[in-house]
C-alpha cells in the first residue's frame, strides 16, 4: 500500500468514526430555513457557480484573502455551501455527516446559521471556539486539503459552491462581482486583417521596458477598470497568466489568489510572453459545449448598465 492509499484508508476510517458519532443527531433543514430572500447579486452569482459546476463536475471553491494574511485578526469564519437541491427536500443531517467526514471536522466545530430558499444555501460558522490565529490555521489546512479527488467527492453531494472566510469578505466579493463592467470599445482580435503588427510595438507608451508583441490568434475581451487607465498604470508591462480551464472560470468568479508553488517568491505569477503563458504546462485548451457558451460567459454589464456577453 503506497502513501496515497494509506492516507485514503486513514481518511475512510476517520470518516466512519465521525459518521458513527453523529448517528444519534437528526437535524432538519426546516428548522433553519430563512425568510430572507437571496439578493439579486447573490442569485446571479450562484447561477454562474452552477454553470461552473455543470461544466467542471466540481464545486467552485472560494476563500477570502484574509485567510492567508497573518497580520489580520479573524473574529468569525463561515463555511457557505451552495447545494443543488430544493431546500424543502434537503436532507440536512445526511449532508452534514458526509461533509464533516470529508473535511475532517466534527459537528462540534460548526454552528448552523441558516438555510436560504431556492437551492439550499447553507451558512455555518466554523471553529467559533478557537482563537483567531488558530481559526485561520485550521481553515488554511482545510483549504489545502481540497485535492481534485476530494472536490469530485464533494460535488457528488450536489455542492456547486463552497466559500471559506468571513461574512464581511463574502459581502465585499458579491458587491465587487456585481460592479464588473465590460469595456467593448477596447475589445480586440489579433492577427492579419484585424489588429496586427510585426516585431516590438513602437507606440511611445511606457511599458516598463518590456517589449509588447502582437498576440496573434488571440482575442481580448476588455473589462472596465478605471478612468485614465494608461496614466494610472504607466510603467506596467502587458502580461499574461496561463492556467487550467476550470481555474480560469474560478478566476472569473472569485479572482486570482497567490500561487501555491512559490519557487520565485510569493504572489501571482504572470509573463510578458503569451507563448510562454499558453504552454500546456500552464494553460489548457477546452472545447465548450454550445449550451454553455452563452449561459456562462455573460460576465458583466456595459458602461450603460446593459447585460453583455
Amino acid at each position: 500500500m503506497n502513501d496515497e492509499e494509506s492516507r485514503c484508508e486513514r481518511l475512510k476510517q476517520h470518516s466512519l468514526s465521525i459518521i458513527k458519532a453523529h448517528a444519534e443527531i437528526n437535524l432538519s433543514a426546516d428548522e433553519y430555513l430563512s425568510d430572507q430572500p437571496l439578493s439579486s447579486e447573490e442569485k446571479k452569482y450562484y447561477d454562474e457557480c452552477k454553470q461552473y459546476y455543470y461544466m467542471t463536475k466540481r464545486p467552485l471553491i472560494s476563500v477570502s484573502d484574509e485567510i492567508f494574511d497573518h497580520n489580520v485578526a479573524i473574529e468569525s469564519l463561515i463555511l457557505k455551501f451552495g447545494i443543488d437541491e430544493d431546500c424543502h427536500q434537503f436532507k440536512l443531517q445526511n449532508f452534514l455527516n458526509n461533509i464533516c467526514s470529508m473535511l475532517n471536522i466534527t459537528m462540534h466545530d460548526i454552528s448552523i446559521k441558516n438555510i436560504q430558499n431556492g437551492s439550499a444555501i447553507l451558512e455555518t460558522e466554523i471553529f467559533g471556539k478557537l482563537e483567531s490565529k488558530d481559526k485561520a490555521l485550521k481553515i488554511r489546512v482545510m483549504y489545502e486539503s481540497l485535492t481534485d479527488k476530494m472536490q469530485e467527492e464533494i460535488a457528488k453531494l450536489n455542492v456547486f459552491f463552497l466559500y471559506m472566510g468571513s461574512i464581511e469578505a463574502f459581502a465585499k466579493q458579491q458587491n465587487y462581482r456585481s460592479e464588473i463592467k465590460l469595456n467593448p470599445q477596447f475589445n480586440r482580435t489579433y492577427g492579419p486583417g484585424h489588429t496586427y503588427w510585426t516585431g516590438e510595438l513602437k507606440d511611445g507608451r511606457d511599458r516598463g521596458g518590456k517589449p509588447y508583441y502582437c498576440p496573434v490568434g488571440w482575442q481580448r475581451n476588455s473589462l472596465y477598470i478605471i478612468d485614465n487607465l494608461r496614466a494610472r498604470y504607466k510603467g506596467w508591462c502587458i502580461c499574461y497568466h496561463g492556467t487550467k480551464f476550470s481555474f480560469g472560470l474560478a478566476i472569473l468568479l472569485s479572482g486570482l489568489k497567490p500561487a501555491d508553488n512559490t519557487a520565485h517568491g510569493e504572489g501571482i505569477y504572470a509573463s510578458p510572453s503569451i507563448i510562454y503563458a499558453c504552454h500546456p504546462r500552464y494553460a489548457e485548451v477546452k472545447d465548450i459545449e454550445p449550451k454553455h457558451q452563452n449561459e456562462y460567459f455573460k460576465i458583466g454589464k456595459d458602461q450603460y448598465g446593459n447585460d453583455k456577453y
